[in-house]
């Protein structure tokens, strides 16, 4: 492989790297502010004896989450939360926010970083740099997977760590609402549900990188 291609498969690849990380964040924002995923695996976990609220009510904080994390900063206006409560909601309405950020400029890198590639040498190495990307990609997901399935506690906690600068996160469902509405179950489906979509975007990429050269060359 020529110097030139050699360098434009490693752009290619970086470049599909951002994209399936790109990918990855718009899927969390998506599962993330779901008011009606939450009702669903609230009501699979059989939360509402514990919680002290009304399904009714229920449905209604769930909107108001899901409204607020998606960037209505006046949504828990009146919610029925704490201090506390309310802080770590300010956490992560912030954390919200910057994914946001992330994910605008992944996306710009990615398609930024693909155009030049495609510029340095077309299409030849599309199936190559998809694949290579996607096993970084994979690799990375896989560790992250093995840990939560072997021990999701610590990798719950572990994130939570990195992500806040306090101690908020951790909640008593004695006296904190947030807590007893949204079981360790509900963030474990989540998990698992934002790793099974981003696999198949992947897979997705992957097989598209290599179908689109193959029929641009069978059209020559």
């Amino acid at each position: 492989m020529m110097e030139k291609e050699r360098r434009g498969a490693w752009l290619m690849a970086a470049g599909m790297f951002l994209a399936y990380f790109a990918a990855l964040l718009a899927i969390l924002h998506v599962v993330g502010t779901d008011a009606g995923l939450y009702h669903r695996l609230q009501m699979r976990a059989g939360i509402l004896p514990e919680a002290g609220i009304t399904e009714e009510e229920l449905v209604s904080l769930d909107r108001d989450l899901a409204d607020y994390l998606a960037g209505d900063a006046a949504a828990l206006d009146g919610a029925p939360f704490n201090e506390r409560e309310l802080t770590h909601m300010a956490d992560c309405y912030r954390l919200f926010a910057l994914l946001r950020r992330v994910l605008a400029g992944a996306a710009v890198l990615a398609a930024a970083l693909l155009a030049v590639a495609y510029f340095t040498c077309g299409y030849r190495n599309w199936a190559r740099a998809a694949l290579l990307g996607a096993l970084a990609f994979v690799a990375a997901i896989a560790a992250l997977g093995v840990w939560g399935a072997t021990d999701f506690n610590s990798l719950f906690t572990a994130f939570h760590r990195l992500l806040f600068t306090n101690d908020l996160w951790l909640l008593d469902p004695r006296t904190d609402l947030l807590i007893r509405i949204c079981p360790q179950s509900m963030f474990m489906t989540m998990a698992v549900m934002i790793a099974g979509c981003e696999l198949a975007f992947i897979a997705l990429m992957n097989w598209v990188c290599w179908m689109v050269p193959a029929l641009l060359r069978r059209h020559k």
